[in-house]
């Protein structure tokens, strides 16, 4: 193996999380069909997998070197077995497929393993799961992308499963090394407040963030309801509308179920992309960890505002400018305490109440054949230290651990979240 780089502050970030057991992978799936219901065979599939690992250099590295400590790097693979990376199921159950895959780490001792794996259900999805500290949630759109591409070739080379991984593709390099996130005077100085003004003052300690971290969870996917059209009239952008949207149903439910503390604001974040300030090379169709997390703290409001959502995509836009200072040059100051940090975090308070993630809406490449995709659908794990709940932009899947909301809550959060969107619609 050939060592490529060390990885940067948010790959450890995510490469310890999971070593501790308490983070593991982002999914993407799609269904992908054909006219004549074409089954998605290994003799069509693994060449198409094999043009994608030759188009992206992330897809044939692993990890080497301690990974609870600073001293980790990306190692290209000499090959990929690929009857070991993909799996053919018997079933269509695709919410117990994600269960699973929410369960799986990629870490173990098979050093000749790469850090995704991809199911095929009977019904044509492919699930595409990856650690989150090789790639961001556009990662995953680009894979399906490319996959797309490939399987419309007029034909499909015999393709051997060890397939030999390219040795001259290079990394884009980590991403605080590809924009500056130095902090400024005043940005240590308003960290420094932070971390010293009484808890009192701390504007999380009145924030709906679910029940406390506990020391192991088990995850939950629901698929509850699906949008793409309801914003765009509105000056707002389906993110902040599903935000607005998200606090409005919140703020009614937790009214509703009486608690220790009397909540005024719901932390929720968004993971924010990078890759429009980073430079050219951080295109759209790069596999690659060029994001961060945008954190707002909204009072409770029952009624929907479309005018609210709108202030939000504008705040959305305008962030990604602090974040590069805010959260990514603060994780410079820490990088080195990572397991200290993330075990200290065990049975306190969430950081987080929702993660609303949004990797950018998939949109089929314009190349002409047989196939076509749809269903696609997003999720990641993070159910321990994240957030109590979290969903993906399209609403395509609501996913919690066991232990992070109760029961009743959960229950009461769908059926008005439900209520609340067809009201929207209306």
């Amino acid at each position: 193996m050939s060592r490529l780089r060390e990885l940067g502050n948010l790959e450890k970030f995510n490469a310890t999380k999971n070593f501790l057991g308490m983070d593991t992978c982002i999914t993407m799936s799609a269904r992908y069909t054909t006219a004549e219901a074409t089954p998605l065979t290994k003799e069509i599939l693994f060449p198409a997998i094999q043009a994608v690992i030759e188009a992206h250099p992330m897809l044939g590295v692993r990890f080497d070197g301690r990974l609870d400590s600073p001293d980790i790097a990306f190692f290209r693979l000499p090959s990929i077995d690929l009857s070991r990376v993909v799996t053919f199921s018997q079933s269509d159950d695709l919410q117990g497929a994600l269960e699973k895959w929410f369960t799986q780490r990629f870490e173990g001792g098979e050093e000749d393993m790469p850090l995704w794996r991809v199911e095929v259900l009977s019904d044509n999805t492919v699930i595409f799961a990856m650690h989150h500290g090789m790639g961001d949630g556009h990662s995953t759109v680009v894979f399906h992308q490319s996959l797309f591409r490939a399987l419309q070739q007029p034909s499909y080379p015999p393709c051997d499963s060890a397939v030999v991984v390219p040795n001259d593709g290079p990394l884009l390099p980590a991403l605080e090394t590809a924009i500056d996130v130095r902090l400024s005077f005043w940005k240590i100085l308003s960290v420094l407040y932070h971390a010293l003004m009484p808890r009192p003052w701390n504007r999380g300690t009145y924030a709906w963030t679910g029940n406390f971290i506990p020391p192991t969870a088990t995850l939950n996917t629901r698929r509850p309801i699906n949008s793409s059209r309801i914003a765009r009239s509105h000056d707002a952008t389906i993110s902040s509308a599903l935000y607005e949207l998200t606090v409005n149903t919140l703020s009614r439910v937790i009214a509703r179920h009486p608690a220790p503390v009397r909540y005024k604001t719901i932390a929720m974040s968004f993971p924010v992309s990078m890759r429009s300030i980073a430079g050219p090379d951080a295109s759209p169709d790069v596999i690659c960890y060029y994001a961060s997390s945008y954190i707002g703290f909204p009072a409770l409001r029952a009624n929907f505002s479309w005018s609210n959502a709108a202030q939000i995509a504008v705040a959305l836009r305008e962030e990604k400018h602090k974040i590069r200072e805010t959260e990514m040059g603060t994780l410079a100051w820490v990088v080195n305490q990572y397991p200290r940090i993330f075990n200290g975090m065990l049975g306190t308070k969430r950081r987080e109440g929702v993660r609303i993630s949004n990797p950018g809406r998939f949109v089929a490449p314009s190349v002409e054949g047989k196939w076509h995709v749809g269903n696609v659908f997003f999720g990641q794990c993070d159910s321990i230290l994240g957030p109590a709940m979290a969903m993906s932009e399209s609403i395509s899947v609501l996913s919690w651990g066991e232990g992070n909301m109760d029961e009743a809550f959960v229950g009461d959060f769908i059926e008005t979240f439900r209520e609340g969107f067809l009201g929207v619609l209306a």
